[in-house]
């Protein structure tokens, strides 16, 4: 029999929320919080706190970056410029994140990055879809902290997770991907 873990429930979960609220205040790319929500998802809340707040701020570095270089190149540049710009900048940013002691938030910093710079043909302008990527993330990253920190497991189950519940840490797929992607 297949057993479905608690942080496999609590991601599905964070998933659902999010989509269902995108859906119910009538806004569109849940893509990103949706992202969020599953990269921020950890095994305990302590591990989603750092995490989330690491996600944020990569998010935040992520998108500032990827406006100023969209704003510097539509002024002095021709745009087939940001083939060599875009990745120089992962490497800055990367170089960064490590710097600042940040190394959990690389991937979503590089993530807003090339999305906010590969998409160049946002309709409502640059700044402002810079804005909303930030946005949705930032709520995915939410959403997944109070799932996380609500979500607990009946006492009916407690004996059927038990096993789950204490497996060392890296034995579960989401988590191994994150510590692939972490460098």
């Amino acid at each position: 029999m297949i057993k479905i873990g608690m942080r496999n429930i609590k991601t599905t979960l964070s998933v659902f929320i999010c989509l269902l609220f995108f859906e119910a205040i009538n806004r569109d790319k849940a893509l990103f919080a949706c992202i969020a929500a599953v990269m921020c998802v950890q095994n305990t809340i302590e591990d989603s706190m750092k995490i989330g707040i690491s996600r944020i701020i990569g998010t935040i570095i992520g998108g500032l970056s990827g406006a100023l270089i969209l704003y510097i190149v539509n002024t002095f540049f021709d745009d087939r410029i940001l083939i060599i710009i875009i990745p120089l900048g992962i490497m800055v940013l990367i170089q960064l994140c490590v710097k600042i002691k940040m190394k959990q938030a690389v991937v979503i910093c590089c993530v807003v990055f090339l999305v906010i710079t590969i998409s160049m043909n946002h309709d409502e302008g640059y700044i402002l879809y810079t804005y909303n990527r930030v946005l949705d993330t930032s709520i995915g990253i939410f959403i997944a902290l109070l799932v996380n920190k609500y979500m607990k497991i009946p006492e009916k189950f407690k004996a059927k997770f038990k096993d789950e519940l204490n497996e060392p840490e890296g034995t579960d797929i989401i988590n191994r991907g994150n510590k692939n992607m972490e460098a």
